[in-house]
């Protein structure tokens, strides 16, 4: 395999390759299209197989079932044979899951093609930050990591507005083609791009030394922030059509709308807290604000006497600014794992976290309605916001999570 220079021999420049960051961004949104070309397909797959909710809901959530038991030992994967080839290796499973869901004429062999496809998505959000820091200079690196945080709001946004016309062209099918055409392409265009496996030469690059390098409780604390952001977050945009339906008798097409906008409100956020990472601003401050913040408009919306025109504005701010934080984490990662160059294995761990937040939170939001209906859910988010401000406070006590020692050890 060919060697390249470790990402140390990058931190004496400040130049950006931008379109290597751009391909890199690409490959996420095209592996959040991938999540998010299910939901909408959903009817057309009950209709098709006779499918149970039981079934479609194992086929919906089995890629954040995958992350959440392996994105850690991706990570640690990477980090040992080659972030470069781990991508690469992604995208190859992303297509080969796609082109068999196309195929599959059973629920079975969906959810088969699917398992395959997980492992694709866990692969690529690995690797692709880790090859994103190493092509950033070392002042734009905050901000690079600003903008891959937004690859999930905007490819979901994307399969969500495209989903209408690909099912009406070729049926709930046209996704996985999609899926199956645009991974090969990529894969192309990432093999020409970037060369070698990227595997880094170092003698602490080995199982026990970046396991060590995760023994301290910072990544840790970090993980926990971005496992409650996800809980928060996706509790929200799974049950916000319910909720609109029931709370304010809105029709499917208004709701849609509605979620879309909250969605894709995200982004924007997650530009914002890497901009301001970026410009100085502490990055340990913008999780703490972020995270409160989603907190009182999370528990508002739900929970909040209010009229229903300022309960979605909510919705959308609640989204908006939650996006500064998993900006505002990443931006922490890379001090974080600067010592032992781990930063695929702090990643994974992130990943592998957000994942499991993601799997928790529209169960515990479906059985806090049965109990106390929808006001019951606005508490919760109070709690968890809370719980997320200690995290975050206990981390801040770690000396690379100072500001300017970030900076200085953002390379090693």
């Amino acid at each position: 395999m060919t060697a390249v220079k470790p990402a140390m021999a990058l931190a004496d420049s400040t130049d950006t390759d931008w379109p290597r960051v751009g391909l890199l961004l690409l490959c996420g949104v095209f592996v959040a299209t991938q999540v998010g070309k299910l939901p909408p397909a959903m009817p057309a797959l009950r209709d098709h197989f006779g499918a149970s909710l039981v079934q479609l809901g194992w086929i919906s959530s089995v890629f954040n079932l995958i992350a959440a038991l392996i994105a850690l030992a991706a990570g640690l994967l990477a980090d040992r044979v080659g972030r470069r080839t781990v991508l690469k290796l992604g995208l190859l499973a992303l297509g080969m899951g796609a082109l068999l869901g196309a195929s599959s004429g059973g629920v079975g062999l969906l959810l088969a093609s699917r398992v395959i496809e997980g492992l694709g998505f866990v692969a690529i959000v690995v690797a692709a930050p880790a090859l994103m820091r190493e092509a950033a200079g070392l002042s734009r690196q905050r901000l690079v990591l600003g903008l891959w945080s937004s690859y999930m709001a905007l490819g979901m946004t994307a399969m969500l507005l495209a989903s209408p016309l690909l099912i009406g062209l070729m049926g709930w099918r046209g996704g996985w083609w999609i899926g199956g055409l645009g991974s090969a392409l990529l894969l192309l265009v990432v093999l020409r791009v970037f060369p070698g496996s990227g595997r880094v030469s170092t003698a602490q690059q080995t199982a026990s030394g970046l396991l060590h390098g995760l023994r301290t409780a910072t990544p840790w604390l970090l993980a926990g922030c971005f496992a409650i952001y996800t809980l928060q977050w996706m509790a929200m945009m799974v049950w916000l059509p319910t909720f609109l339906h029931d709370e304010f008798q809105l029709g499917l097409g208004q709701a849609t709308v509605i979620v879309a906008v909250v969605i894709v409100a995200n982004a924007p956020g997650n530009w914002l807290g890497g901009y301001l990472s970026h410009r100085g601003l502490a990055p340990v401050h913008l999780i703490l604000i972020s995270g409160l913040v989603m907190g009182v408009t999370g528990w508002a919306a739900f929970a909040a006497d209010l009229d229903p025109a300022l309960r979605f504005a909510l919705c959308v701010a609640f989204s908006f600014i939650g996006g500064v934080l998993p900006a505002s984490i990443y931006a922490c990662v890379p001090a974080v794992a600067a010592r032992r160059q781990n930063f695929g294995s702090v990643n994974g761990l992130v990943v592998q976290a957000s994942n499991i937040g993601a799997l928790l939170g529209p169960p515990l939001a479906a059985a806090l309605v049965v109990t106390s209906g929808w006001r019951g859910v606005g508490p919760v988010y109070l709690i968890t916001s809370a719980l997320s401000a200690l995290l975050i406070l206990l981390a801040a006590r770690a000396p690379e999570m100072r500001s300017g020692v970030s900076a200085r050890r953002a390379h090693g």
